[in-house]
């Protein structure tokens, strides 16, 4: 067998595709693999390549890793969620869940390997060096089409990087594809501000370029928008990033540009995200059909980017606050449940997103991603709950109001910082938030302080089990304040005096701060590059 350009098509094309029927397209000659040489010859290998990106991704974030190669998945709720003080480990929970939700991970944690996400990278390698050369061998195949998907390859590779950055701060970067089994799999770690600099905006900034604007979108691809939100994030990121750089103002304002821009594009309606006049919830989804952000994304005016999944392909999307019958290791906080459960009369969200019943066997249902109207005795196990095709939003308008009312109030600016917050406020109350409402101050006009702690407040009940939480709290510098306290209850410790059990309330917090803030590299990943180091404090 060559060493060179040898490529495992499986691997490559990833054949739990983003959508069923491209399986039935796919033929592999011989079917263990093919020659790099022998593949890149026609449009449809492009397409194939694309769906082995977004299968690998999606694999990592939603999949079960159930006979599968891609990762053990559930990620996007581990990596995002489990972490703060919305989610801890339930009864059933396994020891990693655990270690997740009580700031004790090791690198023997499933959930610290970022092997999945290096995947997505490799293929989006292959694709960045491959698909401007099938041009000469498809006369059907047009500049535009490779331009798109070239910009999808982009932006995948930047938003596996992003990832990378903000879990594990500094990582190795490979940028072309590994064809060649002799080549070295080990490289030192590259600082995370420079990954951001050199390589994250870059992609995305090319990716931007080479899309074709003015299109209407389909959500499970990254489009026009979704490039936006993620150049956007990066900027609002590198603001603060937490172990040095950080341009500040100028980033605050480079991620308004891009949320700009983004207000340019269309929506999967046909639509332009641009503020219609005079509507008091922007260009949102109704209160009234608020969950269709997450039961039709496909086909609704507010989603930017969702996570495909479909079930008849793929299998239950068990994702770890899934309402099947099984025992669930992640659950609901129930301080989290108790506060979110007081907006239940005036807050359309909260029986759309959580069971209002607090017995066993239900203060742990998250089911805003399923199509179930609670009773009077809230939601029920099922069997057939895992036949539901549960699509995660990757970004969405709502999203994108609170991050620019945030940009907004760090600049200063409290009057637009207000109006952004309310577009999100209203939808959800029916009623505005005020600058003499408790939720941002209590004087008559607000601090800047206030007005970006009713931002960040808000956005744990508008994106609650959207893998955005654990995020923020690093990236606003938030992590001590709220989780401090949530620890030092999960970590108590119980003894039995003169026969009465006593608990003892933790007193450490967050330990190991800011060091903790990072995820540590996995034991796999360090056997596998001699040349990496451990994360401090692990």
């Amino acid at each position: 067998m060559k060493t060179k350009n040898i490529l495992i098509v499986a691997s490559l094309l990833g054949l739990l595709a983003l959508v069923g029927s491209c399986k039935k397209s796919i033929t592999l000659d011989p079917p263990s693999g093919v020659e790099v040489d022998n593949y890149f010859k026609n449009g449809k290998d492009i397409t194939a390549s694309l769906a082995g990106i977004y299968s690998a991704f999606q694999e990592e974030m939603e999949g079960t890793g159930s006979g599968s190669d891609e990762g053990t998945g559930g990620r996007y709720h581990y990596w995002g969620d489990v972490r703060t003080e919305t989610f801890k480990g339930s009864t059933y929970a396994t020891y990693s869940v655990n270690e997740m939700a009580n700031n004790t991970i090791e690198f023997g944690n499933q959930a610290t390997d970022w092997a999945g996400l290096y995947r997505v990278i490799t293929r989006c390698n292959l694709g960045i060096a491959n698909y401007q050369n099938v041009l000469q061998y498809d006369i059907n195949l047009t500049q535009a089409t490779v331009n798109n998907s070239l910009a999808q390859a982009y932006a995948m590779r930047a938003e596996s990087y992003f990832y990378i950055v903000r879990l594990w701060g500094d990582a190795p970067v490979w940028t072309e594809p590994y064809t060649d089994i002799l080549t070295s799999g080990s490289k030192p770690r590259t600082k995370a501000l420079t990954i951001i600099d050199s390589l994250i905006i870059p992609d995305l900034n090319k990716a931007y370029n080479l899309i074709q604007k003015n299109q209407t979108p389909t959500v499970w691809y990254m489009n026009e928008a979704a490039i936006c939100a993620v150049m956007a994030d990066v900027y609002m990121w590198r603001a603060s990033i937490p172990t040095g750089g950080g341009g500040g103002a100028a980033d605050w304002n480079n991620a308004l540009t891009w949320f700009t821009n983004l207000q340019k594009a269309k929506n999967a309606t046909g639509t332009t995200y641009a503020l219609p006049a005079g509507n008091p919830i922007g260009a949102l989804e109704t209160g009234t059909n608020w969950k269709n952000n997450f039961l039709t994304p496909a086909n609704s005016v507010e989603p930017i980017w969702s996570i495909y999944w479909d079930y008849t392909a793929n299998g239950c999307a068990c994702i770890p606050v899934f309402v099947g019958t099984s025992n669930n290791p992640v659950q609901l906080d129930p301080a989290f449940q108790i506060d979110f459960k007081r907006f239940y009369k005036t807050d359309v969200r909260v029986s759309k997103s959580i069971d209002t019943v607090n017995t066993l066997n239900h203060i742990n249902m998250l089911y805003k991603y399923y199509n179930l109207t609670p009773t009077s005795g809230g939601i029920t196990p099922a069997t057939a709950n895992a036949n539901y095709n549960v699509y995660l939003p990757m970004y969405r308008l709502a999203d994108i109001y609170l991050s620019m009312a945030e940009c907004y109030a760090e600049l200063g600016d409290l009057t637009n910082a207000l109006k952004y917050l309310n577009f999100v406020y209203i939808r959800a109350r029916y009623q505005a938030t005020t600058p003499s409402s408790t939720g941002i101050a209590a004087s008559a006009v607000p601090t800047q302080a206030s007005m970006i702690d009713a931002i960040i407040n808000e956005s744990k009940y508008e994106l609650l089990g959207e893998g955005k939480r654990w995020f923020v709290l690093v990236r606003t510098g938030r992590v001590h304040q709220i989780m401090d306290p949530i620890l030092n209850q999960r970590n108590a410790t119980t003894s039995v005096v003169g026969g009465v059990t006593v608990t003892t309330p933790d007193t450490r917090g967050f330990i190991d701060a800011p060091n903790r803030y990072y995820w540590p590299v996995s034991q796999s990943a360090l056997n596998a590059n001699k040349l990496l180091k451990q994360n401090p404090g692990y």
